[in-house]
């Protein structure tokens, strides 16, 4: 009998030891615990904070590329209508200006009464 108290005295002490390392074991990691809930704590505001920044940068993009556009064709359109100037210059020269019109008029006339004045008999 005395056997088995022995045993029994021999099984609670190895579960009070147990229960004695465990504790120990817990107080000697719970620094490094909350160190790790602190750096993922860390890790998710970073986190949070890059994916705002990214949201921020696809708005500020997508405001360049609008406004990329639009000055793009503003610049296509200059480009056109000074491809279209030499069309429109050559055209201007071609147009004869009404003052030289006028000048042609003024010496048909002058001369269409110099020639009356000449055959009519003095």
């Amino acid at each position: 009998m005395i056997i088995v108290y022995i045993s029994i005295a021999v099984i609670v002490a190895a579960l009070g030891y147990l229960g004695y390392v465990v504790y120990k074991t817990y107080k000697d990691a719970k620094p490094t615990i909350d160190s790790l809930q602190e750096t993922a704590t860390r890790v998710q505001n970073k986190t949070n904070a890059i994916k705002e920044e990214t949201e921020s940068l696809k708005f500020k993009q997508q405001k360049l590329m609008t406004e990329f556009d639009k000055k793009k064709k503003a610049v296509n359109t200059v480009v056109f209508s000074v491809k279209q100037t030499p069309v429109e210059f050559k055209n201007a020269l071609v147009a004869k200006p009404v003052a030289e019109l006028e000048q042609k008029y003024k010496a048909r006339q002058w001369n269409r009464e110099r020639r009356n004045r000449t055959m009519q008999p003095q």
